[in-house]
């Protein structure tokens, strides 16, 4: 092979692998995307009914957590859509050939604000929840709230013995 066939050969090749990639990654933002929204909504059903279960809630303190949640998602939907949309933007950038470190920094401090966003909110919601709890249903709440959101989440590598170390951390305080 002469050397113009050889590098019309690898031109098309680069060209056909760099088709399938794209093809690919889209493929998985599109599954992705689709599959995040189903199992967000599953996952909330079941904390709203764990928290029923666990909390005893009356039908009017249940109705008003239903009224919070649905004023949590209405609230942080276009946020999660933010978010989406900037981590859709860094993977394009980091596709290029030559990423632009300046746009992926950029990106990457305005999905820390979204994220701060989104827990000033989760906040803003548990205070709400907490409002209407009465006071053996907070100590149960507060319980909850440190088992899934606290030191020892299941967002985090540790894995205590959550219920003898939630009662050392409220002896401490």
């Amino acid at each position: 092979m002469n050397y113009f066939l050889k590098l019309r050969f690898t031109t098309w090749t680069v060209i056909i692998l760099s088709i399938i990639l794209l093809a690919v990654v889209g493929t998985m933002l599109f599954f992705t995307l689709t599959n995040k929204s189903k199992e967000q909504s599953r996952h909330q059903g079941q904390f709203g009914q764990m928290l029923k279960k666990e909390l005893g809630l009356s039908p009017e303190q249940e109705k008003r957590f239903k009224e919070f949640r649905t004023e949590f998602e209405q609230v942080t939907k276009p946020v999660f859509d933010s978010l989406e949309k900037k981590r859709i933007a860094m993977v394009k950038e980091l596709s290029h050939s030559k990423p632009d470190t300046s746009i992926l920094y950029r990106l990457s401090d305005e999905i820390g604000l979204l994220h701060a966003q989104l827990k000033r909110r989760t906040v803003d919601n548990i205070l709400k929840m907490k409002s209407i709890c009465t006071p053996e249903q907070l100590k149960k709440f507060e319980f909850l709230n440190q088992r899934l959101i606290g030191p020892e989440g299941p967002m985090h590598r540790r894995v205590p013995d959550k219920e003898k170390d939630f009662k050392h951390d409220r002896e401490r305080h």
